[in-house]
């Protein structure tokens, strides 16, 4: 009794595994291959961001390891408050005022009393400060005003930083609030890229603001300030504060440092494993099933069939691979499946004429006769009898394809022809040639994409050639 098919596929397999445990270079592609699997399974847990979220350090941020060296010691680090009812030190001034904490909200209250009445509620937070000045900094104030029978009642919310000089900033101000007003969604914001805030404060739009505040070191104050103006009546007017968020962005990051938008270059890494690798794979397969198929029935059945396929394939052979997919690509769109497709229909035509030369030659061979002559269908001598014959040269061809693949979508993703929704090698190339990482000298961004494209494609190599020499008869008898 004949052995299944997928037993004959799991046989070989094993034996060559075997085979390759006694080839080192192919052993040494095989161990890369598998840490870039594991990479790729792994990279939502070795990767500790998202790759497209923005603002995670300063813009061009070096890499957290770069303390190691005097000159980039004190560079300002990430310093994020986020600032409750508890850790404010509040002072009140006005007696229909109260503030007190409910569900986890800072609640004023100021009523209304038989005359109009002002009052107003300090809030303040220190905290200390011991780097070289940052360029950037920003906060949010999320509050909502409600105003209860009290028609003409305002509320005022202002915020300032104060140096360790005593110098106060004023960084946010409400102006009256005379309605019902929610923003606890939408908080109150302030951002030192302002140039509104900077010309407010004194300053040049072209300047960093962060440089002109924080060019102390010590404790600085985040002092909130809450004015209340209530009118003559019974109603009364309720101030609700989320927690302040207060962040001062670093230029020390992560493994690799920050692009431009601010994003974690080592996620866009770990990431850029997966994309290179379906890319890779799933157009080297598609590839060669189209060379297998189109070679195969044009090798066997021969005569017009075999005209019209190698009409099509040379047709498509003698086109330029690189100048047709950035037309299509332009014309149609940017999709990561659109890229594969593309990639697999467009590098399968040499496979199918060596496939078929070599189908030709078989088909007239004296098995092949004898079973044609026994009444076996072309089905049954296909898969019986020339199939197999071809699996050494699939194998090889679907390896030694991948590396092509690979570098193709690099080379795509670098032209901006790539999908800009997914993180990929060679879009971050794009990115660091697009904001000027080559100009600025920064080798942490460019150097590691680089290497990982070249390693990637040096382990299919290696491991392609060791097959070639398993599976190749010629070879073997050499070695």
């Amino acid at each position: 009794m004949s052995e299944s098919p997928l037993k004959r596929i799991w046989y070989s397999t094993k034996n060559l595994l075997f085979e390759l445990r006694l080839h080192k270079t192919g052993l040494i592609g095989l161990i890369i291959l598998l840490f870039y699997t594991i990479v790729a399974i792994f990279a939502p847990y070795i990767a500790p961001n998202d790759p497209n979220k923005m603002q995670l350090a300063d813009s061009y941020a070096y890499p957290e390891w770069f303390a190691i060296f005097p000159k980039y010691r004190n560079l300002p680090r990430n310093i994020f408050l986020n600032i409750g009812y508890h850790d404010w030190s509040i002072s009140i001034e006005g007696d229909n005022l109260s503030v007190d904490e409910v569900n986890g909200y800072t609640v004023i209250i100021a009523r209304c009393s038989d005359h109009t009445s002002y009052g107003s509620v300090l809030m303040e937070y220190s905290f200390n400060y011991s780097y070289d000045p940052p360029r950037r900094f920003e906060g949010e104030i999320p509050y909502r005003v409600d105003i209860y029978d009290a028609t003409g009642s305002y509320v005022r919310i202002k915020c300032f930083i104060i140096t360790p000089s005593g110098r106060s900033y004023e960084l946010y101000d409400s102006r009256p609030i005379a309605y019902n007003l929610s923003r606890l969604d939408a908080p109150g914001t302030y951002d030192a890229r302002d140039v509104f805030l900077k010309i407010k404060l004194g300053f040049s739009p072209h300047d960093y603001l962060g440089e002109k505040i924080f060019n102390e070191k010590g404790t600085y104050t985040l002092r909130l300030l809450v004015q209340v103006f209530t009118v003559k009546g019974d109603g009364y007017v309720e101030v609700k504060l989320a927690n302040k968020t207060f962040r001062i962005y670093g230029m020390l990051y992560g493994l690799l440092g920050t692009d431009n938008l601010g994003c974690d270059l080592f996620s866009n890494l770990v990431y850029g494993t997966r994309i290179s690798l379906i890319v890779g794979i799933l157009a080297s397969i598609i590839s060669v099933s189209l060379g297998l198929i189109v070679g195969l029935i044009a090798g066997y059945k021969g005569g017009i069939t075999d005209q019209i396929l190698m009409f099509f394939t040379d047709t498509l052979l003698f086109m330029p691979i690189l100048p047709l997919i950035i037309a299509i690509s332009v014309f149609i769109g940017k999709s990561l499946y659109l890229e594969i497709a593309l990639i697999a229909l467009l590098s399968w035509m040499g496979l199918a004429r060596n496939i078929r030369a070599y189908v030709m030659s078989l088909r007239d061979s004296m098995y092949v006769e004898a079973a044609r002559a026994i009444g076996a269908s072309d089905m049954y001598i296909v898969f019986r009898h020339i199939l197999p014959q071809l699996s050494p040269l699939i194998y090889i061809s679907l390896v030694m394809r991948i590396p092509g693949a690979i570098l193709l979508e690099a080379t795509l993703s670098f032209l901006n022809l790539g999908d800009p929704s997914v993180p990929s090698w060679g879009r971050m190339l794009y990115n660091a040639r697009y904001a000027g990482a080559f100009s600025r000298l920064m080798w942490w961004w460019v150097i590691p994409p680089g290497l990982a494209i070249t390693f990637l494609a040096l382990a299919f190599i290696l491991l392609g050639h060791a097959l070639d020499e398993i599976l190749n008869p010629r070879l073997r008898v050499r070695r």
